[in-house]
């Protein structure tokens, strides 16, 4: 059996740090709840599962959720379809190309760093969300911010 992973390996992953950012980004900008879609990212380091994200996205009718607690998902109104669902299983550290839009979902696919199951046509609009969201301009900050602390503790050595 497989063990839970420390609350400090957790802390210590890219998307500890990234998806926060991308729901600060959600919540000034209104203009993305128009999409309906659940994503469920299963974060692995070295295969090793680490850690699940969830977006829940449901229209204008109610703010996105970006936790790392499954949210409950509201049941489709008489006239609507169900909310799609969207699982990606990717590596934390290709979380960041992903983000940045260095790894394309297609390319991610076709390469296996990305595994996406569910709703493809969901899958896709994924990427128009991170770039509304400035998850490019978000990642490569904090690529500069990591790279800043990682010299700033070479020179104490």
């Amino acid at each position: 059996m497989a063990t839970k992973p420390s609350a400090k390996a957790i802390a210590k992953l890219n998307a500890t740090t990234l998806f926060p950012e991308i729901k600060k980004e959600i919540e000034k900008n209104p203009s993305l709840y128009a999409i309906r879609g659940f994503f469920i990212f299963n974060i692995t380091k070295k295969g090793v599962p680490m850690t699940e994200w969830y977006l829940l996205f449901q229209g204008f009718d109610a703010p996105a959720v970006v936790s790392q607690k499954r949210p409950e998902i509201p049941k489709a109104k008489r006239e609507e379809q169900p909310i799609p669902v969207a699982i990606f299983q990717l590596e934390d550290s290709d979380l960041l190309n992903f983000m940045s839009g260095g790894l394309t979902g297609s390319r991610g696919i076709v390469s296996g760093k990305i595994k996406i199951a569910g709703a493809m046509e969901l899958a896709e609009q994924l990427e128009e969300i991170f770039r509304k969201a400035k998850g490019a301009d978000k990642t490569l900050a904090y690529l500069e911010h990591k790279r800043g602390k990682s010299e700033k503790a070479r020179a104490r050595l």
